[in-house]
């Protein structure tokens, strides 16, 4: 088997510690960009959760509480034959409620697929008037002992 000159070994052998630096080199900056990228996501993620990763579980902070605002409003009053439990009861509530507030007096135990399927019925008839882009906001913060 053939073997270069001892002068082109040593070529070879600098050539290729120059690729293995520069390698190395790539490697390190990989690992910190891949840790930059990481840390970013957390600082992304904790600030639209409140959720901090980097505590212990014990000390992570919860999100605010929020709630979905959405009035609802009568529309045409149904019949007395119309199987329309929601809008009788906005008609009880003076034509208006929010929607939380009418999911609880119809009964959370039907589940909330069966409430927004009775409210998409309602409001496909006009009994219930159609509501405008609902907007969450957070909920007031209670005081302990006051």
């Amino acid at each position: 088997m053939p073997v270069p000159p001892l002068d082109e070994q040593r070529r070879i052998l600098k050539k290729l510690a120059d690729l293995t630096a520069q390698c190395n080199t790539w490697r390190d900056q990989l690992d910190k960009k891949a840790k930059l990228s990481s840390l970013l996501a957390s600082v992304v993620v904790s600030n639209l959760t409140g959720v901090d990763f980097e505590k212990p579980e014990e000390a992570i902070v919860k999100a605010p509480p929020t709630e979905l605002i959405a009035p609802l409003r009568s529309g045409t009053l149904p019949s007395v034959k119309d199987q329309a439990p929601l809008a009788t009861m906005l008609a009880r509530q003076n034509g208006e409620m929010s929607a939380g507030a009418l999911f609880q007096a119809w009964g959370t135990a039907k589940g909330i697929d069966a409430f927004y399927a009775q409210l998409k019925t309602e409001v496909a008839h006009g009994w219930i008037t159609e509501p405008p882009v609902a907007e969450v906001r957070a909920k007031p913060v209670e005081i302990a002992g006051a």
